[in-house]
């Protein structure tokens, strides 16, 4: 299933983030704003209980509240820029990690790294600002199942999303994808056209200077 956040704020929001005259300050702050956007959409959509309270005019009023364990796992690095704004809307959700680098050549992701909470019954968000060739997705997803987590309970927070990526994540019943925008498709080094460039780069401003990368492996 996948949802598609389309109103006038949320597309704003993305024309900044596609527009390579952004820069780092504008490019962050619209990345907060959409992650805040994206990742309400999504706690929406996930079951509430009935509580009694006193408000300051009448007693035993009932109201609904959002009372569910949610895991929140950035895809490294740059799904590290959504989780801010993850957890500012939803402050009592739990952390993880997992860390996978794509080899340009093949294409192919290496997990090289995976710290997460294994919690009973928990939601788990994926945060991802691009899902492109849907690899790096589904490493992390099989790596979730794997630890008995129920593919229903996992969602995948995108500003972007591919077709290719999307159908690639379709063999996992139940996972749900939550986008701002379903793109046109892939060029041939695996980047979404059109895209919004490399969002790990723009938003650390180390686009065109040198990155040591050490993955230790």
């Amino acid at each position: 299933m996948i949802t598609e956040v389309k109103n006038n704020l949320a597309s704003s929001l993305l024309s900044i983030l596609r527009d390579k005259k952004s820069e780092g300050v504008s490019f962050r702050s619209a990345v907060e704003k959409l992650t805040f956007l994206l990742v309400e959409r999504a706690l929406s959509n996930l079951p509430s209980n009935k509580v009694v309270i006193d408000t300051p005019v009448e007693s035993n009023a009932e109201v609904s509240v959002l009372n569910d364990e949610v895991v929140f796992v950035p895809i490294l690095r740059a799904g590290l820029l959504m989780l801010h704004p993850a957890i500012s809307i939803y402050e009592k959700g739990r952390i993880g990690f997992a860390g996978v680098y794509r080899n340009e050549e093949t294409l192919k992701p290496n997990l090289y790294y995976f710290k997460v909470p294994v919690i009973k019954d928990a939601f788990y968000f994926i945060l991802d600002p691009m899902l492109a060739t849907g690899g790096t997705a589904v490493c992390v997803v099989e790596k979730l199942l794997k630890l008995g987590i129920n593919p229903g309970k996992i969602k995948f927070i995108s500003f972007v999303s591919a077709p290719e990526g999307i159908e690639k994540l379709k063999k996992f019943s139940g996972i749900e994808i939550f986008t701002a925008s379903i793109d046109r498709c892939l060029n041939d080094k695996g980047y979404i056209l059109p895209g919004l460039g490399d969002a790990g780069d723009r938003f650390c401003y180390t686009e065109g200077v040198e990155v040591v990368e050490d993955y230790g492996i």
